[in-house]
């Protein structure tokens, strides 16, 4: 359980570079244990935020809180937190338990402290033994352990995370995944993390924060922010999705490729246009006579758990995800139930100005 009160406040947060504004207005906040994913394209402002809770950056507008105090000239040494990157950083000179020693070294702990903190850092890691070992001669895998190590040795209250799993492979970064997640829920320390990679952040977080532009366009849980994608960039963003203009003909009722859906949303008025998505996952394929609407299978793709269909149904065309193929050149139809037609309002510029607030 995730408590209430908030660690990290930043209130009013700007940053310009030479007069070119990287990061609008923003305000967010994050709670005690909790571990939050900033989440978007290369140039969103994800990092820049990262660094501006760090202190790597001063904010050119804004205001830092921590624990309800203003950090926002505290130098990073002086903050409770501390920082892994994707470029590890580690001293090459230095072995493995040298390297996670080196902050403790230089703060005077004692020797026999240090050497209580490292044992346990390597055994929470699951790098027990390897403290002698030259950090050249571990995989990359075991490198990104030993970075965290070194971050969490110095009991910070807060660890930042700059796409510390970027450089690892497919299979490895997904191991790490898991880890890094029971590694926070068993220090009961907060994770804050930037990835641009959707999977991560529905994997591991307890909140997802949607950046473009310097801008926050949606904050929640990975369900909610799944289900309920505010807006069109999001719903593509985060996994894949069939995003159609349509037309909310009334309450619970939408018109889209070609025909009207029943629905569960409401509040939009009456016959206004408007954005709606639906999973590839929740298009249930049925025979063609009983199908809500039908199409030609135009193309068939085996993904491994499931196939990617692209069926044609004349005003659109449709990905559908599903464990049975149909043949290309098929002919099925198509259901949607109403809970799985998810509306939004068109998305334009005011998304973009109008900043949401905590998490």
């Amino acid at each position: 359980m995730i408590a209430n009160e908030h660690l990290i406040d930043l209130k009013g947060i700007s940053k310009e570079y030479d007069g070119t504004r990287v990061l609008g207005t923003i305000d967010l906040y994050v709670r005690k244990k909790e571990f939050v994913t900033l989440l978007g394209p290369s140039g969103c402002g994800k990092t820049t935020t990262l660094r501006i809770i760090g202190g790597f950056e001063y904010p050119t507008t804004g205001t830092v809180y921590f624990e309800g105090k203003d950090i926002t000239e505290v130098p990073p040494y002086k903050r409770r937190v501390n920082t892994v990157f994707q470029k590890y950083a580690l001293f090459p000179h230095l072995n493995v338990q040298d390297n996670i020693a080196f902050g403790l070294k230089i703060a005077k702990i004692p020797r026999d402290e240090i050497r209580r903190r490292v044992d346990r850092m390597l055994e929470l890691v699951n790098l027990k033994g390897y403290g002698k070992r030259s950090v050249d001669a571990l995989s990359g895998g075991q490198q990104q352990r030993v970075a965290i190590a070194r971050a969490l040795v110095n009991e910070p209250e807060v660890l930042l995370l700059d796409e510390p799993l970027g450089a690892l492979d497919l299979k490895l970064r997904k191991e790490m995944q898991l880890e890094l997640k029971s590694m926070q829920k068993r220090l009961g320390i907060t994770f804050i993390y930037v990835t641009h990679d959707q999977e991560e952040a529905l994997t591991m977080s307890d909140t997802v924060v949607v950046m473009r532009d310097g801008h926050i366009l949606q904050i929640g849980d990975p369900k909610r922010i799944y289900d309920e994608p505010v807006n069109a960039f999001v719903a593509d963003f985060i996994g894949e999705s069939n995003i159609l203009r349509g037309t909310m003909v009334r309450d619970e009722l939408v018109r889209f490729a070609g025909n009207e859906f029943p629905c569960v949303d409401a509040g939009f008025g009456e016959n206004v246009p408007v954005d709606v998505v639906v999973r590839p996952e929740d298009i249930m394929l049925v025979g063609e006579d009983i199908g809500q609407i039908s199409g030609v299978v135009q193309s068939v793709l085996f993904k491994g758990v499931h196939y990617e269909m692209m069926i044609d149904a004349g005003h659109t065309v449709f990905k559908v995800h599903s464990t049975v193929m149909q043949p290309q050149g098929s002919r099925v139809g198509l259901t949607i139930v109403p809970y799985n037609i998810h509306i939004m309002k068109p998305m334009d510029d005011a998304a973009l100005r109008g900043d949401e607030e905590g998490c």
